[in-house]
């Protein structure tokens, strides 16, 4: 009786074991394939923003990484600077740009960790944020749109983006206004055609913006937390998250790589740039490079910035135009004329939350000098260049970080 009972439990044991060995081995293959498949879009190519990483990056302030565990990512340990290395890798797609990564790990592994990361947030975000395509099971912008006029129940990263939407309309006195669809759609469509058909440029008729400027009330956008929906009061107009959409995604991949004990590094999506910590290697500021918005500079540097922890990003008009009858059309639009701001070249925004950064850019583009000042003091800890021709002004603040000043 003794014999028969051990008997079972050697094989009980045994099945429970060939069971878990199973399921390690497996777990084990789908890792490998997952690392197998992780493609490094490695290309020689130049940002299309209008800032940039020069490879000689770096500071002195020593961000501490924190010790958070999440998507089953463990915090990496410490190590010495000499045991650091760089690397870069490009994604081309999401958002429309180029993003280039600057990450410092301890080998490929832990490199290719990261790499894969971003590059599927980065993906993940775009399709969110998208008002253009459909996704199989998705809803995204283009689902509230599609159905404005209609309560539409949306992921919460959809609630967030447009709440902060909606912020940024009331913090930037309704220059950048994410309801603005219905005014930016007439534009986007006679770019789009103008640039691939220059023979057949055009403008959008002023009635056709005036028109559209009946649906444009920020108001009329209304978000309910408590049923996770998103209502388009005005089922004739659209949303378009185009003005902050890059900047605020940047920021929540930067803050998520932090969250997972990412040791340093730096994004760049297209004139956004986000550096998280200082370069450990050398112990020393990121260096961002400042594109020269004037055309036919061949995006010559004007100014480089030494940052650590911060975000730095630039609006310009060299950036998403079009030329019709010799004359050249930016895509940042001024609500309060229906037509592209010309204030200013370019304007290059330094603070910590890329976000943020994203859209005083744009607005400072819509606003002479003397206002873009007066509405930054509302913004602590936001500094600005502004670029106008030949002609290139900074906050003081914005001035500490300039390289050699």
């Amino acid at each position: 009786m003794i014999r028969q009972c051990l008997l079972r439990n050697i094989r009980s044991f045994l099945s429970v074991f060939a069971v878990v060995f199973a399921l390690i081995f497996s777990v084990g293959m789908i890792a490998l394939q997952l690392s197998a498949c992780k493609n490094d879009v490695k290309m020689p190519v130049t940002p299309t923003g209008d800032s940039t990483m020069p490879d000689s990056g770096t500071i002195n302030g020593v961000s501490e990484s924190i010790p958070v565990t999440t998507a089953g990512v463990s915090s990496l340990p410490s190590v010495a600077p000499s045991e650091l290395e760089r690397f870069e890798a490009y994604v081309t797609g999401p958002f429309d740009t180029v993003t280039k990564m600057i990450i410092l790990a301890v080998d490929q592994n832990e490199f290719e960790d990261s790499r894969f990361f971003v590059e599927q947030e980065l993906w993940r975000y775009h399709r969110l944020f998208d008002i253009y395509d459909d996704y199989p099971g998705m809803t995204n912008i283009k689902t509230i749109n599609d159905r404005a006029g209609s309560a539409v129940a949306c992921p919460e990263e959809i609630l967030d983006l447009i709440a902060f939407g909606i912020e940024c309309e009331e913090r930037s006195h309704g220059r950048v206004n994410i309801a603005m669809g219905s005014i930016l759609s007439l534009w986007h469509e006679a770019r789009t055609h103008s640039n691939a058909n220059p023979s057949q440029a055009f403008i959008p008729d002023q009635q056709a913006l005036e028109d559209a400027a009946a649906h444009i009330s920020i108001d009329d956008v209304k978000i309910d937390r408590e049923k996770g929906t998103v209502t388009l009061l005005d089922p004739k107009m659209s949303l378009d998250v185009g003005a902050i959409a890059k900047g605020y995604t940047v920021e929540k991949i930067a803050r998520a790589l932090t969250d997972r004990g990412f040791r340093a590094g730096a994004l760049d999506a297209g004139g956004n740039v986000r550096v998280i910590g200082h370069n450990l290697i050398k112990n020393t500021p990121w260096r961002i490079g400042i594109n020269n918005p004037i055309e036919n500079a061949n995006h010559s540097i004007i100014e480089i910035v030494e940052v650590a922890d911060r975000s730095v990003v630039t609006s310009g008009n060299d950036q998403r135009f079009f030329v019709y009858a010799g004359k050249r059309y930016s895509h940042i639009i001024d609500p309060a004329t229906y037509q592209p701001a010309e204030y200013h070249d370019s304007v290059s925004i330094i603070t910590e939350d890329s976000g943020l950064a994203d859209m005083l850019s744009t607005t400072l583009m819509m606003m002479t000098e003397i206002d873009g000042r007066t509405l930054l003091s509302s913004f602590p800890g936001c500094e600005a260049l502004w670029v106008h021709g030949s002609e290139m002004t900074m906050t003081e603040g914005f001035e500490r970080y300039v390289a050699g000043r």
